[in-house]
């Protein structure tokens, strides 16, 4: 996906998120229509990418997607979608939208000089193999911060981490997401 196509997402993702949490008064000013209550507890229950591909929240994000996302061959469709519901399973997670990432707030230190999040939970994430196990782990990382995030910021991580995933083509260290997410989990102050 490409970085244009990638950013029309996260905007259409941010907006479905808001209408979920923000307040009556930010939906309106916004023009946002108020998701109904039971797509977000639906959402929360979701114990797999396949209940959250079978949830009307995700339905409603998929269907107001770029066509350029929702179209395509099927094998193109297909992982889209699994990215898509991926994103939309660990933004749910997301209550109070932060302009850290979380990777930068799990690292921030906590109770003495430990992080929030221990440096065991965050490398599990960091090793995920399938969208389920990353949708498990971010869900108990994001628990542990209290639902706080940068809700464009995890859009983004979670799309990059899901082409990575499926991607044949080997990426510069650099620019690996989970080097990424270490280098804001350890520079944490």
């Amino acid at each position: 996906m490409d970085k244009e196509l990638l950013q029309r997402g996260v905007s259409t993702a941010l907006r479905w998120w808001k209408s979920m949490y923000a307040s009556a008064g930010e939906l309106k000013k916004e023009g946002i229509q108020a998701a109904p209550t039971a797509w977000k507890a639906e959402l929360k229950r979701a114990e797999s990418i396949d209940a959250v591909l079978l949830s009307q929240g995700f339905r409603s994000l998929w269907l107001s997607l770029s066509n350029d996302i929702s179209e395509g061959s099927d094998k193109q469709v297909s992982e889209n979608m699994l990215c898509w519901a991926a994103v939309a399973g660990a933004l749910v997670s997301v209550s109070d939208n932060n302009t850290e990432s979380f990777a930068k707030l799990a690292g921030k230190k906590g109770d003495g000089d430990k992080p929030v999040v221990s440096e065991m939970r965050f490398a599990q994430l960091q090793q995920a193999q399938t969208p389920e196990e990353f949708l498990r782990r971010i869900r108990r990382i994001l628990k542990q911060l209290k639902g706080k995030a940068s809700v464009t910021q995890l859009a983004k991580d979670t799309c990059n981490w899901y082409q990575e995933l499926t991607s044949n083509y080997p990426r510069q260290a650099d620019k690996r997401i989970a080097v990424r997410w270490a280098m804001d989990y350890y520079q944490a102050n």
